[in-house]
């Protein structure tokens, strides 16, 4: 490969939160962290060297948006998702909740319904309630560790005496199931949202971190219709590890609610200068990067899983069809959560995402970020086999 992605920083040099915040540094026989959704690799090189020419020129007043930046992200979803977007559809935000939170504060008032598909990623009930809107579940069904929507269950929503729900929040690909949803599957769910006129949400900041085989249909391609009543939030913080600048977008076709959108965000953070920098800089040089990251990603996911499947039951894994994360099911082992999280840090000296935190359906499992070297991702497995030998020995 072209770029090496076992060749990480020492991420304790920058204060990252995965690192940092955990209690004891990694070195060899202690822990591993593989929590927090951002990659141990550095950006590719052409955008560290375009910000390093703006960090080197000294001046860092107020400035306007490139006139190239836009376009970009016109070509990036134009050439990897078929999706013709207007440049005055997008916005910019410091973060894709950033942005979520003021969606949702425009298109609802407070004690409105909000559908959240649980088990997911947590901000999504923290920004509902911080409307002041009701969170609706729809949690998604598990068949052997295979998950779906719950389309019976969505309709029911809809019906009897209650008020209808407002809003679906959509999570695209799916955090933390690891779900790229078919077109099928999403075409089904948009007939179902707009027979009762519930604007669409959709997160999809992990749009371009697919496993070979799957494709991503993003949430503007399926018919005026849908794009008249959808906002999309994204970013290319997760694919090309940006998230420190605090930076995403927003795609808002319908005229009427983009405004008042826009009125909404008089005085917040549109972004900023570095973060945008970055984002254009990632989607005009960043493809090939991109596509050995992916490649790397899935070899780091497929060897966990095989040998969690093959040498840690009762625990199970699967490969996720998108995003770097691994969702594992280790309700077998039959441990609270609490003492479950417990064994991993204190005894196996690794740290991962406690299920719970993504809600219900979320007991028993632990997410895992593979996002990082060969060798980190071989020494976790290595304690993994170990720890449930050691687990069986006992049992």
């Amino acid at each position: 490969m072209k770029y090496d992605f076992n060749q990480i920083p020492n991420r304790l040099l920058s204060n990252s939160s995965k690192w940092s915040k955990n209690t004891r540094a990694y070195q060899k026989g202690d822990l591993i962290p593989m929590p927090v959704a951002d990659s141990d690799f550095p950006s590719c090189p052409e955008v560290v060297n375009a910000l390093k020419d703006y960090v080197e020129q000294g001046a860092y007043g107020y400035s306007s948006d490139r006139p190239t930046l836009v376009p970009a992200i016109q070509n990036w979803l134009k050439e990897r998702f078929d999706w013709e977007v207007k440049p005055e559809w997008i916005d910019f935000n410091s973060g894709v909740m950033d942005g979520c939170f003021s969606v949702l504060s425009v298109v609802t008032k407070p004690g409105d319904g909000v559908i959240i598909q649980n088990p997911v990623y947590p901000p999504f009930y923290a920004s509902t309630k911080n409307c002041g809107c009701n969170i609706i579940l729809n949690p998604l069904k598990c068949e052997d560790c295979n998950y779906m929507m719950d389309y019976d269950h969505l309709e029911s929503l809809f019906n009897g005496t209650q008020p209808k729900p407002k809003v679906f929040i959509l999570c695209s690909p799916h955090n933390a199931t690891g779900r790229v949803w078919s077109k099928e599957e999403l075409q089904r769910l948009f007939d179902i949202l707009l027979k009762h006129d519930c604007f669409i949400i959709s997160d999809e900041i992990h749009f371009d971190i697919i496993r070979s085989g799957f494709k991503h249909h993003t949430v503007g391609t399926f018919g005026k219709e849908v794009e008249q009543r959808m906002a999309l939030l994204t970013a290319g913080s997760k694919t090309f590890n940006l998230a420190g600048l605090r930076t995403s977008y927003i795609v808002i076709p319908n005229d009427e609610i983009r405004e008042t959108y826009k009125k909404f965000r008089t005085g917040r953070s549109g972004g900023n200068y570095f973060g945008k920098l970055a984002t254009e800089i990632s989607y005009t040089k960043g493809v090939e990067w991109l596509e050995q990251m992916n490649q790397h990603i899935d070899q780091n996911l497929t060897y966990m899983v095989n040998v969690i499947n093959q040498q840690c039951a009762p625990m199970r894994a699967y490969v996720p069809e998108g995003t770097y994360l691994l969702w594992v099911d280790c309700s077998g082992l039959k441990m609270s959560q609490p003492d479950l999280m417990k064994w991993f840090f204190e005894d196996l000296k690794l740290s991962f995402n406690d299920g719970t935190l993504y809600g219900e359906g979320g007991e028993g499992f632990v997410r895992i970020n593979l996002a990082t070297s060969r060798a980190l991702v071989e020494e976790a497995t290595a304690r993994l086999v170990q720890g449930v030998a050691q687990w069986k020995s006992r049992a």
